[in-house]
């Protein structure tokens, strides 16, 4: 059986042609023979057909591919490289995948969806980063990625050429590449250089763009973008741009088709006209240039959202508001411009019309608006457009011109003026993206119209298929040197390929005497016109033989081009061409007073291309601007026409493609009503040919199309051989063996050096062979597995119906047994049984006659009961209603009767009233009413009685009203009286501070005579020491009688001075308590003064009473009468008086304390020399007179104090006051006594150290620094103990501070009350009496109100007392604490022996600081951040650099040091910042945020923040920071936390992420070594070297094993267990994240295989987990992959819709519909149906899942979860932690 035989058996699947689809499917009835004349085929449609074959065969139809081969990523891999077998593969990619790229050999093809697709964002472009072009998804970013990593690779110059017809997406690609680019070359955040280059899309969108037929953004211009890159240590990075454009469509400008637009610029002008009035602008269907088209608007597309992003972009590019708002000018001019009216013009004196001239009104409004926008003379424009201007040799002739002429000079000057506004634009923009930095390498990304065919082809559609033949030839050229290329490379023999060679074409457009040599000839010529150059071509180009001419007329020409035969219509070539415009008029404009339409004119118009080819000096195709001089026009003899221009052009772009490696994108649009995924296949059809990927797939075709790397075909194709010829160590042979077995003609593929060349139609022929192969064994296998899965099922059918016959004889005996014992039982059951029913039924029955008459009788009489209570019911309801009708009829009765009574008395009145008025009229009546007149002047004359004595009752209270004015006046003279007792009170109050103040000096003044007293017995006993050993030596030879007696007699000196010593320390002990008493009464004294102050205070506002009058009528809480804030306890208790707050433990005293000795030490020899002169001193005399002063100024302060209690003449409280005041007098006598005894005691001691003898001095040395050390301890103790009071009595100022701004509100108020009541007695006599009720009813209210609140503030302020008084005595236990811990220190030092000092150092308790200075902060940081190694850190404490840094902290808050915490924890931050900035090993990261972590939670639990220090202990407690609050601190290093926390993510990511797809995708470890199936890589790296086995093991492994590196790393280093979960969460985040996308973005590997694959390899991770005990938490971040794997594995039919929703709970609509239409069928799956998708589609969508991005089908890989930091108690003690040597701190940090 020949190939064809095999290949067309029936069933086969074949391809024919369709007059409205092109080509229709069918399938063979029958099997195909050599030599038949047709064959039976059936249609898709069902229609059976038979089509004729010639009898050799050649004219077979085409092939189908095998399923394996649909959908193909690359269109050059099909087995069958045929047109209906590309045009299936695009359509299948297109419509049933929705994937818009598709690979042809190096070209991309992208076909316009016409719909937004998610393939664009940040996440698409990560994973493309780095991948060679064929590991993913086509895209255009492979295709950008390939560019950019062969500029990288190779430091060479690249283009990107994208072409395609008008709406097919080249602007968008190219968008879409230079946005790759951008984000590659600099960053995804955007510089300040991508920036701009993303930014000049929409400036040259918007002005040259426009709405055509066929797409509603065209580019009527080619663009050239050339980005340039400099190399920084090997990484390209983006440094500018330059670019270029070719062939502006300026005819646009004056004229658009119908469905058309203008430049987009003008319309978005026009819908932001509101913000620019001075434009004059409308509407745009009032201009003439934008009203043409008849399409104004563009669906879903806002011109005003679109002008303000232009205006912003142009920002961005370096465009100044002038420059704007001048190219705004410009803009609405030319509008104005094309509205002026040419209208005719009448010969003079008559109405004939004149032919030869026009005419313009001089007010034409849109004229004048034109000049003064463009801010020319209006006169003079309107002169050169009527007018224009012909020279000669000496002199020029003015000419009218015609209606037409005039219009037409109009179009062209509108059109120049547009075009050099153009050039200006695209000038700033190279200026802008251009820094002039030197031009390394350039990736050129060429937007170029493709090829287009109208039913009218005019002078631009000539140029642009000039163009596209031009490319197309640069193209073939280049595919067949890559072809070539890689047959050499793979050292195989090859033929010579013939292509499509399309020079005659190009030589028929630009050879000497072609089209557009003959055209500029034509143009050359006075006379030329558009009939005579084409009567030229037609005789001059006939020889060419793609010409043709017409069959009828001379108007039009034909060209025979690479795609198509077009017809170009030869009107308007010529003035195309030429492109003139009247030289006055550009003169007008040049002369204008707006620079830059001056400077606009004035532009040069060169090739920025060719320019900056030839010349590298250049800045990159800016445009020479020159403004300053006159431009030299040249004549038109040698003014270079459009054609020429672009001719040149076209030329330099081709050489520059040449010199670049080129990069291909086909632009398809798919059909021309712009719908959605919408297929027209004759369309599609056509531009496939058009843009030669027909061409592609013809000359791949014509080689070796199919190509298989070593690996790939063994695994697919192994088994069409015996095992014995195969060899897994040699590939190549074993793929040798296959292929000689069944391709018997060796010109049918080649084989090369890693890949095997096959020719068309090869492959399917080994997938027919394999298909065949795979039936025949699976027919075999599963014959075999009937037989057994029959015979077993026999076997288990007959074991069970022999069982089943064996328990089923049994059962019967067992049963006829049991039936026999039933019958008999059932007779003896029925007896009794009859004779139970009969007694029950006889009971039953009695029972129910019982109830039956019981109802029946309770029945009867209910019913009695209820007709008797109707019928009584009834009678009363008679009752009532013959009353109610009874007594109806009597009220309407007597109503009658009083209308008829009065009637009559009415009548009666009225005769009685015509009666009396004629009595009136009688003398009779007048008298009687005289008499009436009498009686109401007496009561008259009564009430003017009673009106007198209320006078004189106001008089009286006018009098008392005087009075309460005097008393009045008196108050306000106490009200002086009290602001003068309280001016004296505060300056009693700097007195008793002064006071104070003095008390300190004279007490630190003590102390230090005492110091300096201890200080001279140390220097004298060390001196007598030596003395003493010099009269040891002396005495040696005394005899040992002599010897005993001495030191008997020193024995016995020894106790009496120790007794002495002992009684001295007692006495100063308690010298100086008293002296801290004395301190203690007199703050209490000035407490007390100042609770006096404010009871004064309180008392001078009581005097005035609160009345109706003058009480507040304010909502405010008054505290400033009888409130017990003014309440003095005199009887309080002294002690209570002389507790403090709080106190230290002593034991931390005395610690801090002996650090101060050690200094003292060191003054040794100047307090020698003080001593010596102080012991010559007169010191009873001096304390003495201190004392003495210290009276004095008692007795000054009592006398003031006496003073000022007589000043107080009036008030409630005087006795009060004269109280305290004995008390006051009482305390100060006692200070005085203690005072005197204090300078008792101090002459006592002087005295005993006189009185000591050198000798004794010498034996008690011990004991006096013993008890020295215990003095110098209490005495810091004391000052300790000072500090506190000192910190007590501040806060009893700040609260005295509180009371006088409470008694300035008090007396703003009594201010306010006064004027209130002197207003109220002003207007007291134009008001009446209740108004004065009624505001004092009102007071009272108000005063009512304000008790209230005064007495809310009493209960508040007796809280406030309560809790100072357990405060007192909270400071009172603690002072008994340090008397014990006193008593304690004083009898261990009579107990202690001579090594009394030693002993006491080692039994000190260390407080947990650490001193140090500021000025070795540096040194001291450097040595924890920087040199601290990880190997260091180890063999310590975890986080221990953070409690050196915390126990500095506590050093800084004990020594109140604020400046040295700030500068300790500022450094300390900006060390950690400058850390995570720069490239640091992840152990230090690690290092680093645990000890951030850890000082964290050390600033938290020392903190004194109720919430954290619960836990702590009591020691812990009274470690806590007292004058610091670092909230803020605590702020900005869980910042630094966090910043810490991504930046270790982001540095564990970079590491894991090439170990992830091999992990987790590739690695099979059923078949481990081969890449996944189907895969075919353009990169030639990839080989075997991909296989994990080359990196040491599979490679989940390796990822498994990096991960456990880095769970080592965090348990070494001691990081929580929960914030380890959290990074490892973040982790198999990113590797779920990178893995989904990867698989997204592979369709060859969406399969059920590869599903398994997952499955297992996800398991070793889950298991790797699992095993560290870490939170089930952790894996759900693997929820989406592993629901990936499950999807692929699952059943995809109908049925399985619901099953496959409640699968993918993690995975979003456009992830599941990804994978499905990516989905790889086996050769015996079922087909996925569109039935299926839809409704698959529709279950999704109806989830509640969160809708944000629900269009992305990647996940964000850079997404990192917040990092949640929680409060971790430490147990470890501050006081046991040591610092080690090996840190080298022990000259910067000393332990305290």
């Amino acid at each position: 059986m020949s190939s064809e035989e095999m290949l067309y058996a029936q069933g086969a699947k074949i391809w024919v042609p369709h007059a409205e689809l092109v080509w229709e499917s069918a399938t063979l009835e029958e099997s195909y023979r050599k030599g038949a004349g047709f064959l039976k085929i059936c249609t898709e449609s069902g229609k059976l057909k038979e089509v004729k074959l010639k009898a050799d065969g050649s004219d077979l139809p085409p092939l189908r591919n095998p399923a394996i081969l649909v959908g193909q990523n690359d269109l050059t891999t099909l087995s069958y490289l045929h047109e209906p077998g590309v045009l299936h593969n695009l359509r299948v990619r297109f419509c049933e995948r929705q994937i818009i790229y598709t690979y042809c050999g190096i070209i991309l093809v992208a076909i316009n969806p016409y719909a937004e697709m998610p393939l664009y964002g940040p996440s698409i472009i990560r994973a493309y980063r780095g991948h060679a072009m064929g590991d993913l998804e086509p895209h255009i970013f492979a295709l950008a990625e390939e560019a950019y990593t062969k500029l990288e690779r190779e430091n060479c110059n690249l283009s990107i050429i994208v072409s395609g017809e008008s709406g097919a997406g080249k602007t968008v690609s190219a968008k879409y590449a230079m946005r790759y680019f951008a984000a590659v070359g600099g960053s995804e955040s955007e510089t300040q250089v991508e920036r701009k280059v993303l930014a000049s899309s929409p400036i040259m969108e918007a002005f040259g763009n426009a709405k055509t037929t066929r797409n509603d953004n065209s580019s009527r211009f080619g663009k050239f973008t050339k980005l340039l890159f400099r190399n920084q240590m090997g990484v390209m990075f983006l440094q500018g741009a330059t670019m270029h454009t070719y062939l502006l469509e300026k005819s646009r400008v004056v004229y658009q088709a119908q469905g058309e637009r203008n430049y987009h610029i003008f319309y978005q002008l026009c819908a932001a006209r509101s913000k620019y009035p001075e434009l004059v602008l409308d509407h745009q269907d009032k201009f003439q240039f934008l009203n043409m088209g008849g399409a104004p608007e563009i669906e879903r597309v806002s011109d005003a959202e679109q002008f303000n992003e232009t205006v912003q972009a142009m920002t961005v590019l370096g465009f100044s508001i002038q420059q704007i708002a001048d190219i705004v000018k410009i803009l609405a001019g030319i509008l104005h411009l094309g509205n002026i009216q040419v209208s005719k013009k009448f010969n003079e004196g008559s109405e004939e019309e004149d032919s030869d001239s026009c005419d313009i009104f001089h007010n034409d409004i849109h004229l004048q608006i034109t000049g003064d926008l463009l801010r020319v003379s209006a006169d003079d424009l309107r002169r050169w457009l009527l007018m224009r201007k012909i020279e000669s040799v000496n002199e020029y002739v003015l000419i009218p011109n015609s209606i037409e002429a005039a219009q037409a000079a109009r179009d062209a000057l509108a059109k120049h003026i547009y075009a050099k506004l153009f050039q200006y634009i695209v000038g700033v923009l190279n200026k802008s993206l251009n820094n002039g930095s030197k031009q390394c390498s350039f990736i050129g990304v060429l937007d170029i119209y493709g090829f287009e065919t109208f039913e009218v082809n005019s002078f631009e559609q000539f140029c642009i298929n000039y163009a596209n033949e031009k490319l197309q030839q640069q193209f073939n050229q280049h595919v067949f040197k890559l072809e070539q290329e890689e047959y050499l490379k793979e050292g195989i023999t090859w033929t010579m390929i013939d292509f499509y060679d399309n020079q005659p074409c190009i030589d028929l457009i630009e050879s000497r005497l072609g089209v557009l040599d003959l055209l500029d000839e034509e143009c050359r010529m006075p006379k030329g016109s558009d009939e005579s150059w084409a009567g030229k071509l037609i005789g001059k180009c006939n020889k060419f033989p793609h010409f043709e001419k017409p069959r009828f007329g001379t108007t039009s020409f034909f060209i025979k081009h690479f795609s198509d035969t077009v017809e170009y219509d030869v009107n308007g070539f010529l003035e195309k061409n030429r492109d003139t415009v009247s030289k006055e008029l550009t003169q007008v404009l040049s002369e204008s007073n707006m620079s830059l339409a001056k400077q606009v004119m004035t532009l040069e118009e060169i090739d920025t291309l060719s320019v900056d080819s030839a010349k590298s000096s250049t800045l990159g195709g800016r445009v020479v601007i020159s403004a300053g001089r006159k431009q030299v026009v040249p004549s038109k003899q040698h003014r270079k026409t459009v054609g020429s221009q672009f001719q040149e052009s076209l030329a330099s772009l081709i050489s520059t493609l040449h010199a670049t490696t080129p990069h291909y994108v086909r632009c398809i649009k798919p059909n021309d009503d712009k719908v959605a995924f919408k297929w027209e296949t004759a369309k599609i059809i056509q531009q496939l040919r058009a843009c030669g990927v027909l061409e592609t797939v013809r000359i791949s075709a014509a080689g070796f199309p199919s190509r298989w790397l070593y690996p790939d075909f063994y695994m697919r194709y192994q088994l069409l051989v015996y095992r014995s010829k195969l060899d897994k160590n040699d590939m190549k042979l074993s793929c040798r063996n296959i292929v000689m077995k069944w391709i018997q003609d060796e010109d049918k593929y080649r084989f090369g050096n890693t890949q095997i060349f096959f020719r068309a139609g090869q492959v399917a022929f080994l997938e027919q062979v394999r298909a065949n192969l795979r039936k025949k064994y699976i027919t075999i296998v599963q014959s075999v597995v009937r037989r057994f899965v029959y015979r077993r099922r026999f076997l288990r059918i007959q074991e069970v119906i022999n069982g089943i016959q064996k328990h089923a004889r049994g059962y019967l005996a067992r049963e006829r047994t049991q039936k026999m014992r039933e019958a008999r039982a059932g007779l003896i059951l029925s007896k009794y049984a009859r004779g139970w029913l009969c007694r029950r039924r006889y009971l039953r029955l009695r029972h129910s006659i019982s109830g039956i008459q019981t109802y029946a009788r309770g029945m009867l009489a209910r019913n009695k009961f209820h007709a008797m209570r109707d019928h009584y019911r009834a009678v009363q309801i008679q009752r009532f209603v013959r009353g109610a009708l009874a007594r109806r009829a009597y009220q309407k009765r007597r109503r009658n009767i009083i209308i008829c009574q009065a009637a009559i008395r009415r009548f009666l009145a009225r005769r009685k009233f015509k009666r009396m008025k004629a009595e009136a009229k009688t003398i009779s009546h007048m008298e009687n009413k005289y008499m009436g007149l009498e009686n109401k002047i007496i009561s008259m004359q009564q009430r003017i009685d009673e009106l007198n004595r209320d006078n004189s009752n106001l008089k009286h209270k006018t009098s008392e009203i005087s009075v309460l004015k005097m008393k009045l006046e008196l108050k306000k003279t106490l009200e002086a009286e009290f602001k003068n007792v309280k001016a004296a009170c505060q300056d009693k109050d700097k007195l008793i501070e002064a006071l104070n103040k003095q008390l300190e000096a004279e007490r630190d003044e003590k102390m230090q005579l005492l110091e300096e007293n201890g200080h001279a017995q140390e220097e004298w006993i060390s001196q007598k020491q030596t003395w003493r050993l010099e009269n040891e030596e002396l005495r040696r030879q005394i005899d040992e009688i002599i010897d005993m007696a001495k030191n008997a007699e020193v024995s016995q000196r020894n106790q009496e001075d120790r007794m002495l010593a002992e009684i001295d320390n007692r006495e100063l002990n308690e010298a100086y308590q008293r002296a801290i008493k004395d301190k203690e009464v007199i703050e209490n004294e000035n407490f007390m003064l100042k609770e006096e102050l404010s009871r004064l205070t309180a008392g001078s506002f009581s005097l005035h009473g609160r009345k109706a009058s003058n009480a507040s009528s304010q909502n405010e809480d008054d505290v400033g009468y009888a409130s017990a804030k003014n309440t003095l306890d005199i009887n309080r208790p002294p002690d209570l008086l002389s507790k403090n707050y709080s106190y230290n433990d002593s034991t931390s005293l005395v610690v801090k304390l002996r650090s101060i000795l050690e200094e003292e030490k060191q003054k040794h020899k100047v307090l020698q020399e003080q001593y010596i002169k102080l012991s010559s001193r007169h010191k009873p005399t001096e304390d003495s007179f201190r004392v003495s002063e210290l009276e004095v100024e008692n007795e000054k302060l009592r006398s003031e104090y006496d003073q000022l209690r007589t000043s107080i003449k009036h008030g409630v409280e005087i006795n009060e006051l004269n109280a305290q005041h004995a008390a006051l007098q009482e305390e100060v006598r006692r200070r005085r006594e203690e005072c005197i005894q204090l300078k008792a005691v101090l002459l006592q001691q002087s005295q005993s150290m006189r009185s000591l003898e050198p000798e004794s001095l010498q034996m008690r040395g011990n004991d006096v620094n013993e008890l020295m050390e215990a003095f110098h301890s209490q005495k810091l103790i004391n000052r300790q103990l000072e500090s506190e009071l000192k910190a007590i009595t501040e806060e009893h100022n700040s609260k005295l501070v509180e009371m006088t701004q409470e008694i300035e509100r008090l007396n703003n108020e009594k201010d306010e009350l006064q004027k209130v009541m002197f207003e109220s007695i002003d207007e007291f006599e134009d008001s009446n009496v209740d108004t004065l009720r009624q505001n004092d009813r009102y007071l009272r209210r108000e005063l009512q109100k304000a008790v209230a609140q005064f007495l809310l503030v009493q209960e508040e302020l007796k809280l406030a007392n309560a809790k100072l008084k357990a405060y007192r005595q909270d400071g009172g236990q603690l002072e008994h604490k340090i008397e014990e811990e006193m008593i304690r220190n004083k009898s261990n030092g009579t107990s202690a022996d001579v090594g009394a000092n030693v002993t006491k150092q080692k039994t000190q308790n260390p407080q947990g600081l650490m001193k140090f200075h500021s000025s070795d902060l540096d040194k001291i940081l450097q040595r924890l951040l920087s040199a601290l190694t990880p190997r260091t850190v180890v063999g310590l404490l975890p986080g221990f650099p953070a409690y050196l840094i915390f126990m500095c902290i506590r050093y800084t808050d004990l020594t109140n040091a604020e400046d040295d915490v700030r500068e300790l924890l500022s450094k300390f931050v900006i060390q950690i910042k400058k850390m995570h900035r720069t490239p640091h090993p992840i152990e230090n990261r690690v290092i680093w945020l645990v000890n951030s972590i850890t000082l964290l939670n050390l600033m938290k639990q020392y903190g004194d923040v109720d919430e954290y220090v619960k836990f702590n202990t009591e020691k812990q407690n009274q470690q806590q920071l007292k004058n610091f609050n670092l909230f803020e601190y605590r702020r900005v290093i869980l910042d630094l936390i966090v910043n810490l926390y991504q930046a270790l993510i982001m540095q564990i990511q970079g590491l894991l992420d090439p170990k992830i797809v091999p992990a987790i995708l590739n690695n099979d470890e059923i078949q481990r070594g081969r890449q996944a199936h189907g895969m075919r890589s353009r990169a030639t790296s990839i080989g075997a070297s991909s296989s994990p086995e080359h990196g040491g093991g599979p490679a989940w492994k390796q990822l498994i094993g990096q991960l456990e590196h880095f769970y080592k790393q965090f348990q070494h280093f001691g990081l929580d267990n929960c914030y380890a979960e959290q990074i490892f969460y973040q982790l198999l985040y990113f590797v779920c994240a990178v893995a989904l996308n990867c698989l997204m973005l592979r369709g060859d590997i969406c399969m059920w295989e590869t599903g398994m694959i997952i499955r297992y390899n996800i398991g070793c991770i889950e298991d790797w987990v699992r095993s560290k005990r870490m939170s089930n938490d952790v894996l759900t971040a693997l929820a989406p992959l592993n629901q990936v794997s499950q999807l692929l594995q699952s059943r995809k039919s109908e049925q399985d819709v619901q099953t496959i929703c409640d699968l993918c709970t993690s995975l979003s609509t456009a992830q599941v519909l990804k994978v499905m239409k990516s989905y790889k069928l086996d050769d015996y799956e079922s087909e996925i149906t569109n039935v299926f998708l839809e409704k698959l589609t529709t279950e999704l969508n109806a989830r509640q899942m969160q809708k944000s991005n629900s269009d992305e089908f990647t996940i964000d890989q850079k997404f990192i979860q917040p990092f949640k930091v929680v409060f971790r108690y430490s147990d470890i003690k501050l006081e046991d932690i040591d610092l080690p040597s090996h840190l080298n701190l022990d000259e910067y940090l000393t332990k305290i």
